[in-house]
C-alpha cells in the first residue's frame, strides 16, 4: 500500500528488526519489463532519496525489482553507484534482505515508527497490457502502433485495439504534431502522418506505474535523440524486439530499447533488447544503416561499438549478439572490424529491408543472410 513522506511516495513502508534494532525503510518496485532500462531510474531516486533523508533522517530505501533474468537487476546496482545520500538495498523481488544488502550501515532506531500515512489516489483502471501500451508511449514521446506494439511486447493488431480503447478513455491521442527539433532552431515542421501519443492522463498513469510522485521530475526516461522521430532508422531501431521475436521465435526476448544512453559506455546502440537464447541471459546490440559513411569509417566505427557493445555485456557476465542491419556493401566493410570473437559474442549481418530477418547465430563467428 503506498504511503506518503511529504510530498512523496512510495510503493510501501516496512520497519525491519536488525541488530536489536528497527529500520525505517521505504520500497521502491521496479518491473524490469516496464519499458524503461535498469540505468534511467538513478535520477529519480536520487532525488526520492535526497527529500527523504531531509524528512527522516534514519530512513533508507529498499529497492525490489520484479526481472525474468540477473542482469537487469545487476545494472540497477550498478547505475547507483557511487550510491544515493541514504542507505539503500538492490534485491530481486521475493528476496529475503539482511543488514549486509544494504549500501552502508543502517541508523537503527530503538523501536518502531509507525505506517507512513497510506496515500488513497484515485486513478482510471487499465489493463496491464493497456499499461504497457502508455509505457512504451511515453518514453518514445509519440510513434506508430508497430512501434509501440514492439517495444512493449504485444501483438501489433492488439495493441492497434488497446491504443483505440485508451484514446476513448483520453489517454492516447492520435494526431499530427510538431517535429522535435535539435539546436536551437526556430523553424516549425509538421510530422508527415499521425502517430499516437499519451494525453496527459496518460502520462500521469504511465508516471505513477513508475513509482513517480507527483511533481518529481523524471526526464531521463525518454529515448535519445528524439529529433529522429518518424525517420526509417528510428522506426528499424524500434522494430528491433519484435524482429528478434520474429527472427527467433525460439528465443526469449524479455525486454527492448532504442536509443539507450548507458552509463560507463561512449556510443549510444540503436537498439538493446534483453533475453535468453540457446540457454544463456544475452543482450542483443543493433546497428542500422550507415550508408553515408565512407568504408573505412564504417570499419572504424564498428570496431568501436563492438568494442563498447562487448564491455557492456563482461561487466555482468552475459553474452552478446552484435547485429548490423544494412546493405550489402556496409555489411562488409563491417565484417572487417570483427575479428577474433570470444566464444560468448556472436555477430549477425541483416538487410534493414526485410523484417523478421536474421541468421541463425553461431557463437564467436560472424552469420549473413
Amino acid at each position: 500500500m503506498s504511503v506518503r513522506i511529504y510530498n512523496i511516495t512510495f510503493l510501501d513502508w516496512v520497519s525491519l528488526p536488525f541488530e536489536g534494532g528497527w529500520t525505517d525503510t521505504f520500497i521502491f518496485r521496479i518491473d524490469a519489463q516496464a519499458c524503461l532500462p535498469p540505468f534511467e531510474y538513478k535520477p529519480l531516486l536520487e532525488r526520492m532519496a535526497a527529500h527523504t533523508l531531509s524528512k527522516r533522517s534514519c530512513a533508507s530505501i529498499w529497492i525490489q525489482v520484479d526481472s525474468p533474468g540477473e542482469w537487469y537487476v545487476a545494472e540497477v546496482k550498478k547505475s547507483l553507484l557511487p550510491g544515493l545520500k541514504l542507505p539503500y538495498a538492490v534485491s530481486r523481488t521475493g528476496e529475503e534482505l539482511s543488514y549486509l544488502h544494504f549500501s552502508r550501515p543502517l541508523e537503527l532506531l530503538h523501536e518502531s515508527l509507525p505506517r507512513p500515512p497510506v496515500v488513497i489516489e484515485k486513478s482510471q483502471a487499465v489493463s496491464p497490457e493497456e499499461l504497457r501500451c502508455l509505457q512504451a508511449l511515453d518514453r518514445m514521446k509519440k510513434g506508430n502502433e508497430e512501434e509501440v506494439a514492439s517495444l512493449a511486447g504485444l501483438p501489433v493488431d492488439l495493441a492497434r485495439t488497446l491504443l483505440a480503447n485508451l484514446a476513448k478513455r483520453e489517454l492516447t491521442a492520435h494526431k499530427i504534431s510538431q517535429k522535435i527539433k535539435s539546436g536551437q532552431s526556430k523553424s516549425v515542421e509538421m510530422d508527415a502522418f499521425p502517430l499516437w501519443h499519451t494525453t496527459s492522463k496518460g502520462l500521469s498513469l504511465a508516471l505513477r506505474s513508475w513509482g513517480v510522485p507527483k511533481g518529481t521530475e523524471f526526464k531521463s526516461r525518454k529515448e535519445e535523440h528524439l529529433q529522429q522521430i518518424g525517420y526509417p532508422h528510428r522506426n528499424t531501431a524500434r522494430l528491433w524486439p519484435a524482429w528478434l521475436r520474429s527472427a527467433w521465435p525460439q528465443a526469449e526476448i524479455w525486454a527492448g530499447w532504442s536509443e539507450v544512453s548507458i552509463p560507463g559506455i561512449s556510443v549510444i546502440p540503436d537498439g538493446l533488447a534483453w533475453g535468453r537464447i540457446q540457454g544463456y541471459e544475452t543482450l542483443f546490440w543493433l546497428e542500422v544503416g550507415d550508408s553515408h559513411k565512407s568504408r573505412d569509417k564504417i570499419t572504424a566505427i564498428t570496431t568501436k561499438r563492438l568494442k563498447q557493445a562487448r564491455k557492456l555485456c563482461e561487466r555482468t557476465g552475459v553474452r552478446l549478439v552484435y547485429a548490423q542491419l544494412s546493405m550489402s556493401w556496409v555489411q562488409e566493410a563491417a565484417r572487417r572490424a570483427c575479428v577474433n570473437l570470444p566464444k560468448d559474442v556472436a555477430v549477425v549481418m541483416g538487410d534493414q529491408k526485410q523484417f523478421g530477418e536474421l541468421p541463425v547465430i553461431e557463437w564467436g563467428k560472424i552469420t549473413g543472410l
